[in-house]
This record gives structure tokens, sequence and C-alpha cells, in this order.
């Protein structure tokens, strides 16, 4: 059904109200708990248990996607299910049952990101869309989301916020139903096992994990250093919003980007300017240069991002292509969540010098990205095996 001009709106909504779900949930879900009489390390918990079970939730998820041959419709039922399960959060009394409706409906909630992503970018290597314009849309709804909820918010009990994210995810699943299906994957022939992802794969996702892990400092601290360092409300916020129009802007270009550059040259271009944005903000650097250290964000979270996915589109089978995308999640979750973890101690020791870790990460991840670049390309690893458009 259907061509560019179906498959584009559809997927930009698709991207829309999934982020908004986001935008709702990370700053808002622990007022949400706190109302429901959470103290600070129940919060904790409840926080840190949709990440460990995205660990399981996710390369399960890939899997039972790519069985069924239907990744439209796997997308579309994972949005009803995340619905059903926020709205079981919602109506649920006690900590230990909120904690259990949080478990589960992480089950669909957290696969939800990556297959999309696993879709859009089959649709872009088949020409149907421009991934990077299409992803871009969920970057101007997470902003959205954060101000109209905050807005909200201001009327409304905080009850309220399960209920702001589990509309949006009735939204996808209407959305992600009316995404064009792509043909079946060509198939492998009996005898022929499935190809395991070749190492140029796995270096370009341990590279893009250890360069998305560098900005975990930053996530979790970088507001508390600024405020502390005397930077205003306004300022802070706007300091956060010049990095989201740096990603917007590259996600625009994306596209021209990976026509100049290799997917793994932009892993290596993102690995460098994390390197380059965090060691600096290890100098604790004038309000004056924080500006245009958050524009590098464009190239250490967006342009890093583009490389991975155009990596993932080229180096992977499409019946592999949802285990490949869910794969690659979860190592950066972890890698995220380990980053997250030992971010509070080195800030705590070292403030803002702690910001040298993460400029190391950067590092690392741009000397895999090289390492990747070295080993061969498997032609029967990926695109012979890609839907024909």
């Amino acid at each position: 059904m259907g061509g560019d001009r179906w498959a584009r709106p559809w997927l930009a909504a698709a991207y829309a109200a999934l982020f908004v779900t986001i935008g709702v949930y990370m700053p808002f879900f622990p007022l949400f708990l706190a109302a429901r009489g959470f103290g600070p390390e129940a919060i904790g918990l409840a926080i840190a248990v949709p990440v460990v079970v995205r660990l399981v939730a996710l390369p399960a998820a890939g899997i039972l996607s790519d069985r069924s041959g239907r990744p439209r419709a796997f997308l579309a039922g994972l949005g009803l299910a995340s619905a059903a399960g926020f709205a079981l959060v919602g109506v649920a009394s006690g900590e230990l049952a909120i904690l259990a409706s949080l478990a589960l409906v992480s089950l669909f909630w957290h696969p939800a990101f990556p297959l999309l992503e696993s879709h859009a970018i089959r649709l872009a290597a088949v020409g149907r869309v421009d991934y990077g314009r299409m992803r871009l849309w969920g970057s101007i709804a997470f902003v959205a989301a954060n101000l109209a909820a905050g807005l909200a918010l201001d009327r409304l009990p905080a009850g309220a916020v399960v209920w702001m994210v589990a509309g949006p995810f009735l939204l996808f699943a209407l959305t992600a139903a009316m995404i064009p299906e792509l043909p079946p994957a060509l198939e492998a022939s009996p005898d022929q096992p499935a190809a395991s992802p070749p190492m140029r794969l796995a270096l370009g996702v341990a590279a893009a994990a250890f360069v998305q892990a560098s900005h975990a400092m930053l996530y979790a601290f970088a507001s508390l250093h600024w405020e502390a360092a005397g930077l205003g409300p306004a300022t802070i916020g706007a300091l956060w919003a010049v990095s989201v129009v740096a990603e917007i802007v590259m996600f625009i270009f994306g596209t021209r980007a990976l026509g100049s550059f290799s997917p793994l040259m932009m892993l290596v271009i993102g690995g460098v300017a994390a390197a380059v944005r965090f060691g600096s903000l290890a100098l604790d650097p004038p309000a004056a240069l924080l500006f245009p250290l958050q524009l590098l964000h464009g190239l250490s979270f967006a342009a890093s991002h583009l490389g991975l996915m155009a990596l993932i589109a080229r180096d992977t089978p499409v019946q592999m292509a949802g285990r490949a995308q869910t794969f690659a999640s979860t190592a950066i979750g972890l890698a995220l969540a380990l980053a997250t973890v030992a971010a509070g101690p080195l800030y705590v020791a070292f403030g803002a010098a702690g910001f040298a870790a993460s400029a190391m990460l950067g590092a690392i991840g741009t000397v895999l990205a090289f390492l990747a670049r070295a080993q061969p390309h498997r032609a029967g690893s990926g695109g012979n095996r890609r839907a024909p458009s």
C-alpha cells in the first residue's frame, strides 16, 4: 500500500507518539510515584525496574518480531499492551502492586522503540523514507511533551502522569498499524544457517555503546553542576534546548552526511566529538563556552546514532533486523546504565573533572569504530538478502 506519501506521515507520527510517552515519563513519573507514597529509595527502585526488565524484554521481542514476519502488527500490539499496562499502573494500589505493574508494562514498552527503529531503517534502505527526517519528529515531540506536560501538571494532580503516557501509546498503536509493510525477506536456503552478526557490526555496536554511554554524566549531573556554578534555570534550559536543536539539524541532514561519510566514519566523528565535548567540560569552562560545546550534541549523539542505524541496515539480513536492533539497544542501554552508576561517585569525588571519564569513553568508542572499519564486509551478511523495493 502506498508509497513515500503514505510512509512518511505515518512513520513520523509513530515516532512523535512514542517520544511523547518518553517526554512525559522521564521528567514526571517520579512525581506520580511520590504522590503514591513512594520514598526516595522506593522511587529509585521503581525507576530501576524497567531498566532491568528491558535486558530480557528487548532480545526476546526482537526474536518474536522477526519470527512473526509481521513487524508492523507486532509494533501495534506493543503499543496497545503498553497503553493497557500503564493504565494498570494507574489503578494499582500499594507499592508492590505498582512495581509489579511497572515490570509487566516494561515487557512491552521498551521494545517498541528499537523495533520502530528497525522498521524505519528497513523503509529507508529501500528508499521509502529518509530516516533522519523521520527520527527528528521524535526529538521535536520529546521537547514538546516536556513543555506541555509541565504546564498541564500545574493544573492536574500528579496521578495524571500515567494517563498522559497511556494515551499517546494508543496513538502509537494506531500510527504503527498504518506504517507501510515491506515485502517479506528473501529466505536463505534451508540448509544454510542464518548468518551471525559480522565482527564489524559487533564492533560498531560496541563503539556506539561507548559513545552513547559517555553522555551519562551529562544527563545526570550537568544541570546540577551548572546551577552550582551560578547559572539560572533559564540559562540551563537554553543549554539543553541548544543541544536538542543541534540534534534535530543533524537528523535533517543525516542522509546527506551518510552520502559523504560511511556509517562507521559517522561513529568515528561522534566519538571524536564526545571526547572533545566532555574533555572540555572537564576543564569547567565559563558559561560562554558551554553553548558551542552543547552544539556538539549534534555529532556526539545524533551522528553516532545515525551511523549505527545505517550500519545495522547495511550489515544485517532483513530476517534478523529486529534481533540486531534490539541487541544494539540492549548493549547501549546496559553501557549507559553502568556509566550512570559510575557517574555518581566520579562527580562526588572530582566534580567537573569527572567528565574526563566521559571523554575517555568517547575515545574508546572512536578506537572501536576504527577497528570496525578495518574488518572486511561479508557480502552474505546483509544487503543481498534485503527485501526488494
